[in-house]
């Protein structure tokens, strides 16, 4: 006899979440080489010009749970954001900061620069890198 798991709310919460996270990690587009093709009389196709299309680059928006613990990872150390616990001693000394965090991950394309401007996401931040940096 086979057996079936219901899915519960809390589960469905779980993916959710997790699909939330995948899609906000998301790789932004590139620009991208087309090739324009014509086709001739005797249905000979001749490549007519090669041309650079850029595709709109994707509005990021990470977590401020999601953008600690990516630091904390040490996603942003190229950016000038230590990673580990060299973030938390910095942040704990005030050598670190909550929008230099968020800098890091708009110059990596991970976060759309309007959130710089987003007093609740930079306090949220700060909170979870507060969190992080609990004994």
């Amino acid at each position: 006899m086979e057996t079936t798991k219901a899915l519960t709310p809390k589960t469905l919460a779980g993916f959710a979440a997790l699909a939330i996270g995948f899609s906000s990690t998301a790789a932004s587009a590139a620009p991208i080489q087309r090739q324009i093709v014509t086709q001739g009389p005797n249905g000979a196709s001749k490549l007519v010009k090669v041309a650079m299309a850029s595709q709109p680059q994707a509005t990021r928006q990470l977590s401020p749970f999601n953008l600690a613990y990516m630091a904390y990872q040490g996603w942003f150390t190229n950016e000038g954001v230590p990673s580990a616990n060299q973030l938390i001693r910095d942040y704990r000394t005030g050598r670190i900061s909550a929008i230099e965090v968020a800098q890091a991950a708009v110059q990596t394309n991970r976060l759309s620069a309007d959130t710089l401007n987003n007093d609740s996401y930079l306090a949220s931040l700060d909170t979870q890198l507060k969190a992080l940096s609990q004994d």
